[in-house]
């Protein structure tokens, strides 16, 4: 096959942005199968957005095959727009298995009452875009054929409003991009971790945003070819074939960031944990005891919270904050010693609200002290707490 030079940009980022984004995949489900030991239906969806993202590779390079970069004759014209028509479901179906699995990850990780209530009516709410983007472009046409033989005058046929049905999934993909960018950031930036772990958080879930990028510049090159007559569209698709590429794989590779955590704690543990380690020495310092996400725990149930926080807000804030630990410190590590689980406190506590000698389960439930010793002579101190419970 002879690659038109015009096409040659197309070529390339196409195949360099594949294997990277398919490189990003291979790493994360490396690190949920083997590090993390958890696989989630987010990092299946991610497998199947990376699968798609493939078929649009090899879609396009029969697009190349068919023309594009070139003036083509009229005899080659339909073939050139099938080829052209095969690659926009499985563009818009690559983006739909994106965005689920960036949804469901947030549906794991960011698990507060209100949050989760939200993401799944939102998972409903992509999917049917989805469905509607996929199958939309699939049918523009009927009978689908006449797509392609339109310009043949061979066969009749319909076809809905082609540049309306393209702009609309157009902006209905950047809005759902700014949706996925701004639900999880402001949660996480309001986490009760330090300010360095905080922004890399805030990095990892708000890398979606360079993915909207890619759609809004991606707009121009939609209207190019839009508004190209069909016997000019494989000089003009160029461009679009290029940042449609760009816009899936950047998408992957942006969904996928999160999940290598793990892998980037233990590559570079200062940078990620130095906020912890400092927590730590202070409270080797204080005789014990250790602030943990703003609070004070010790062996006694003397430690006061400087401030009172009783608001939901701070509660869902709160459980937000060990439902991201949990999520992220899940790494696997050689064994160094056995958990000291005949040291478990469960205390009965009044919160409030109750009488002191009133027996609270959910009470007790919520305040457990944990310990563990460590190979080096270390003891780690596990304190879960709730903020109402805590004055």
């Amino acid at each position: 096959m002879i690659i038109p030079p015009a096409a040659m940009p197309a070529v390339i980022t196409n195949c360099l942005f594949t294997s990277l984004a398919f490189v990003v995949v291979c790493f994360r489900l490396g690190t949920r199968i083997f590090v993390v030991k958890n696989v989630g239906a987010d990092d299946s969806l991610i497998a199947f957005a990376i699968l798609a993202s493939i078929g649009f590779l090899v879609v396009f390079m029969l697009q190349v095959k068919a023309g594009l970069g070139r003036a083509i004759m009229f005899p080659e014209l339909p073939g050139f727009l099938q080829a052209l028509w095969a690659t926009v479901p499985i563009y818009n179906f690559a983006l739909m298995l994106c965005k689920l699995s960036i949804t469901v990850q947030c549906y794991r990780v960011l698990r507060t009452p209100h949050m989760a209530r939200f993401l799944r009516v939102y998972m409903g709410v992509l999917a049917a875009y989805g469905a509607w983007s996929v199958l939309g472009n699939v049918f523009v046409c009927w009978p689908v054929d006449f797509y392609w033989l339109e310009p043949t005058g061979t066969l009749r046929g319909a076809c809905m409003d082609k540049g309306a049905v393209t702009f609309s999934n157009a902006a209905l993909n950047i809005v759902s991009d700014l949706v996925l960018i701004a639900v999880p950031v402001p949660l996480l930036w309001r986490l009760q971790l330090p300010r360095r772990q905080k922004i890399v958080l805030v990095c990892l879930f708000g890398g979606g945003a360079f993915a909207c990028v890619t759609s809004i510049v991606r707009l121009h090159a939609l209207y190019t070819i839009a508004v190209a007559p069909p016997a000019e569209q494989s000089v003009k698709g160029v461009d679009i074939a290029i940042w449609s590429s760009i816009e899936i794989n950047v998408g992957i590779i942006c969904a996928s960031l999160p999940a290598l955590k793990p892998v980037a704690d233990k590559l570079f543990p200062r940078m990620l944990l130095s906020g912890l380690y400092a927590r730590t020495k202070e409270a080797a310092r204080s005789g014990g005891r250790e602030a943990v996400g703003g609070f004070s725990g010790s062996g006694s149930h003397s430690g006061r919270r400087s401030k009172h926080v009783a608001s939901k807000d701070a509660y869902s804030v709160h459980r937000a904050e060990i439902r991201v630990n949990q999520s992220f410190e899940m790494t696997s590590a050689p064994a160094t010693a056995v958990p000291d689980t005949t040291n478990l406190d469960t205390r009965t506590v009044a919160p409030i609200g109750t009488d002191d000698g009133q027996t609270s389960r959910d009470g007790s439930e919520r305040n457990l002290v944990t310990s563990s010793w460590h190979g080096d002579g270390c003891k780690t101190i596990t304190i879960t707490s709730d903020p109402r419970d805590m004055v």
